[in-house]
Formats: C-alpha cells, structure tokens, sequence
C-alpha cells in the first residue's frame, strides 16, 4: 500500500484561502520576509542532504552524486543567490524615456502577482520543485506547491519538511494525483508554473485560459545532437552525450534523445560510445531506475519495435523497474524511437547525408528544450544557431545549461513558454508595474491635451510626430538623428576638454609659484 497521503479536496480549497488571506495581508511584502524565507528554505536543502539522497536512492536507485551534483547544490545555489540579491531585484526601475517626461518620475515597480501555483514533476523534484519556488518567494508571493505522488519515500519527505522549515502562510504543499490537481485548477491563481508532459499542459492551459491566469510551461521534447566530423573527437562526445542521455535512467527533460551525424561518420561515433560504455557502467546494478513498472513496461516497447541495431546495453528487467542504458545505431527518421519523448536511457543514432538534412530534420519536428552542436567550426555552429529553434542551444556539451548560473531554463513553442532560474524566476513571478506622479507646476506644458482643439493644437501634435521618426521611409537613418545621435557625445568631449584644460592651467600656475 502506497504510504503517500493525498491531500483532501476540501482542504485545497482552505489552502488556497488561507494563502490568498496571507498575501493580502501584505506579509510579504517586505524584503526581510522574503529572505527570512530563502534562508530556511537554503538550510532545509542543506541540512537534510542524506535524508533527501536516500530517499531518491529508494525511489529511484538514484546514485547519490547525482542527486547532490544536479539538485540540492543547485536548489542551495539559487537560494543563495535570490537571498543575496532580492533587495537589489525589488527597488523601483527608473526607465530610459524622453527628457520631456523625466518631471512625471516614470519608475517601473516589481511587484508580488499573487498567490502561485507550482506543480512539479516526479524526475527531478528537490530542483524542479524549490528553484521555482525560490523565484517565487523573492517576487514576494504565497504558493501552493503541487509536488510529485509517485515518489514513496520522496513525496512524504518533502511536504515534512517544507512544514518544519517554511511559514504555512507563505508555502503550502497539496499531494495527490487527477482528482486533486483538478480541484488546484479550478481555483483562480495569479500564476501557474507546470512542468511536465505536453499532454497534461494542454489541460493546465485550457484550466488558465479560465481565469486569464499567466502561465509558464516546460514540456520537454525530443533534444537533437548535431555532430561536425571535422576534427572531432569521439571520446570525448561519446562521453558527454553518454553522460547526459543515462543521468537519471535518461528521465530528465533537457537530456540529449538522438545524434544526427553525417552517414560516413556514424561508426565512428558508435565505436566511441561502446567504448565508453563499457568505463561508465561496469556494474548495471548501481545505475538509477524507472520511476514506475509502467514506465519500464512504455520504454520496453520502444526497445522491441525499433528498427535501430543495439549497439550496446539492451538489458531490460520491468520487475525491477530497470532499463539498462541503451546505444541504438542505424534509426531512420520515422523509427519508432523517433515519435514521441523516449523519457528513458534509450539514446538514438540518426545517419544524415550533411548539416542541411539535419537542420532540415530538426526543423520538421517540435521545438526542442535544448539543442547541442559538437563542432570547432564557428561558422558551422553559428549557421545551426540561426537556421533553427529551441528553447536553448549548447556547444560542445549538453544538459550543463540547466544549472549554469545566469542563464535562464525554459522551453519555446512545443517545449513549453516562460522561464525562471536566478532573476529569471524573480521576473517570471513578477508583475512589473507603470508609474508615474505628474507634478503642477508641469500643467502649461500640458495645455496642448486639452479640448477644444484647435489648429495650432493639431500642428503641435504633427511636429511630435514627425520628431519622432529617425529615419526615412526606407529605414535610413535621417541626417538629423545621426545629429542628434553626435550631440551628448560632442557634449561630454567638451565638457572633459575643460576639465583637462582647467587642471592643466593649476599644474602650470603651481609650477610658477615655485622657487626651485
């Protein structure tokens, strides 16, 4: 019997109240509770690594590297990093606007949406759950947390110690499976941030569209490898790729699914990744697992119905939940590894005649989370980076992106929409609000806004019209604007020019005064 507990549907509703209740009272309006916040949940990560590491290594048989390498160190990066800049992400933005404005006090001023929903996936929870949660905090929201049912021992450790180490009023976890998640969404929210399958992100949008309520979504796909023979060297890519597509029993969302690499140069790369194989996984018992039978039983079928040839791996146990990494070589495009997101350790070899039948081949598909290109050649990779799309691209290596500080995670077009990580996430959970204060003393200057509206009105508003284009009609810059362009430059010349002149004249009226 499962030793999860769902969460009742009355109790959703009360959540969801008491949340809404907390938020309008303004609690977190301030920064110092909001990094009261941060700081306990970076300590709950910290403070509770091996309980978290065993918990997966139960769930999933998860090694326990991975899960300190690629969640909680992350989660307690994140947590730092908002802790230490959310003063700086919450003051008021003064714009760029025109001189003539600048009296109006034109500032743009972050702030908290609301009362947050996060639903989170079972592959990797600490990271895809807290990270957004991080965001969510610094912004100055209060969230229901919608964490993964499938995970025994992981799920009732999750909502144990958001309960001991979070505020209730600000940080709530609902668990449970259809009949709860539809509960969470039929409630209004200010924001919803799901990630998972494409199938169940149609339902979460259709359930916003609702309430108009902003969304962001990261949906996954199938994630292409592009490889340039030229002076390649195989080990090292079979080792990256290897890497990316087997982390987790290849049940992460941005790992790298098939490798297109020129017909001529497919062996190759199949040597290097056998040999690679076999360093990497001398003993297939200490490799994760599936997350479920079912799962196991989806990505066997895969492995019964492809028309590819095993290079390596190949070793299926459903009763134990275990798909052994697995090398298919020779896939055609229309292969049946090749339709949907594997979600499983199977990692595909597509042979392509050259770059244009790749990029040709990714272009027909849905956008990917991540596209990697493994190539010297500037050109080469600057030609794939234009001709397609993905919610991000990497070269020379893969999934590193994911966790790289400073760089945003979030999907494009059937990969999802949205992002967050670091001020990402701040601005994603972030309404940036227009303000403005017009003073009295400005109310001649406004005169020309005020009925009736006579001709020498409409021509004021003509010459503001016509001052504001730059160019002409054909999208060449006018003369005047590349003067005007010139002017604070000529400005700040002349102004430096007088300094270096007034301290030149001191030096030499000092040096007269001097007898020696």
């Amino acid at each position: 019997m499962s030793s999860v507990k769902y969460t009742s549907l009355d109790e959703i509703q009360k959540i969801h109240d008491t949340l809404e209740a907390s938020f309008l009272s303004g609690r977190m309006r301030d920064i110092p509770a909001r990094k009261h916040q941060l700081a306990r949940l970076a300590y709950m990560i910290k403070e509770n690594v091996p309980a978290i590491c065993d918990a997966l290594r139960v769930d999933m048989n998860r090694p326990p590297t991975e899960t300190v390498l690629n969640e909680t160190s992350l989660v307690v990066g994140e947590a730092a990093l908002a802790y230490s800049k959310v003063s700086t992400w919450s003051k008021d933005i003064i714009p760029s606007t025109l001189l003539t404005f600048k009296p109006m006090r034109p500032r743009i001023k972050p702030t908290p949406k609301g009362v947050v929903l996060i639903i989170s996936p079972f592959n990797y929870p600490w990271l895809l759950t807290f990270v957004p949660l991080i965001g969510a905090i610094a912004a100055g929201n209060t969230v229901v947390l919608k964490v993964p049912e499938t995970l025994e021992k992981t799920t009732p450790l999750m909502e144990e110690l958001v309960r001991k180490y979070l505020d209730p009023n600000v940080v709530r976890v609902v668990v449970g499976s259809v009949q709860e998640t539809t509960k969470l969404l039929q409630l209004k929210w200010d924001h919803i941030l799901f990630t998972g399958s494409a199938r169940v992100g149609h339902i979460v949008s259709a359930a916003a569209a609702k309430f108009n309520t902003p969304l962001t979504l990261e949906l996954g796909g199938k994630c292409p490898v592009i490889v340039d023979p030229a002076n390649a060297n195989y080990k090292i890519i079979a080792k990256r790729i290897l890497w990316g597509r087997t982390s987790n029993a290849g049940q992460t969302c941005t790992a790298p699914e098939y490798i297109l690499i020129p017909r001529h140069a497919q062996s190759d790369l199949a040597k290097a990744l056998k040999e690679v194989y076999a360093t990497f996984f001398p003993e297939e018992n200490a490799l994760p697992h599936m997350v479920s039978g079912d799962a196991t039983k989806r990505v066997a079928g895969y492995l019964e119905r492809t028309q590819g040839e095993i290079v390596a791996g190949g070793k299926v146990d459903i009763a134990d939940k275990f798909i052994a990494p697995t090398v298919l070589c020779g896939v055609g495009g229309d292969d049946v590894v090749m339709q949907d997101e594997i979600f499983g350790p199977l990692l595909s070899i597509v042979p392509v005649e050259d770059l244009d039948e790749a990029i040709a081949f990714i272009n027909k598909r849905p956008q990917a989370l991540a596209i990697y290109v493994f190539s010297h050649d500037d050109a080469f990779k600057e030609r794939v980076t234009r001709s397609t799309r993905s919610g991000a691209i990497a070269f020379n290596d893969v999934v590193m992106q994911t966790g790289m500080r400073g760089l945003p995670f979030g999907g494009s077009g059937a990969s999802g929409y949205g992002s967050y990580k670091g001020k990402y996430g701040f601005d994603t959970f972030t309404h940036f609000r227009s303000s403005m204060e017009t003073p009295s003393w400005v109310e001649p200057f406004l005169s020309v806004r005020y009925p009736p509206y006579t001709k020498s009105k409409e021509a004021s508003g003509l010459r503001l019209v016509d001052a504001s284009l730059p160019f002409d009609n054909q999208g060449r810059a006018t003369l005047l604007s590349k003067a005007l362009h010139w002017i604070p430059h000529a400005i700040l010349f002349m102004i430096l020019g007088y300094i270096l002149h007034r301290h030149l004249s001191t030096i030499e009226g000092a040096r007269a005064l001097l007898p020696f």
